[in-house]
This record gives structure tokens, sequence and C-alpha cells, in this order.
């Protein structure tokens, strides 16, 4: 490759496409940052508060699991 066909800048080269496996990571770094953040800002209350809100959601999930659907 000569220097004329070269790209001309390092995000030419390198294009990256927007998958749903990189979403989904992009996501769940959100929430666990955003989890972490609450819970250095209000210590235990934080957390907790963070763990009462997902039970109904574990608990959804558990019952998706069980029936299979």
């Amino acid at each position: 490759m000569s220097i004329a066909q070269a790209p001309s800048s390092h995000a030419e080269a390198t294009e990256t496409k927007l998958t749903g496996t990189l979403v989904a990571f992009g996501i769940a770094a959100l929430i666990i940052g955003l989890m972490a953040s609450a819970t250095l800002l209000f210590g235990l209350p934080g957390l907790s508060m963070v763990a009462l809100a997902l039970v109904p959601v574990i608990y959804v999930t558990l019952l998706i699991l069980t029936f299979g659907k």
C-alpha cells in the first residue's frame, strides 16, 4: 500500500460497528457505575436502596427462568 492509498486518519482505519453486545456491555457498565457512585456518596443506605430496588427485577427474572418463557 502506498502513502496515497493509506487512510488519512486513525478513525477511518478502525471503524467500529455498534453491535448489540457492545450496547449491552455499555448499559451494564453504566448501571454498575451508578450503583458504585450511589454507594460512595450515600454509603450503606445507598447500597441498600439499590438492593431494595432490584428485588422485583430479580423476582421476575427467577419467574421467567422457572417457567421457561
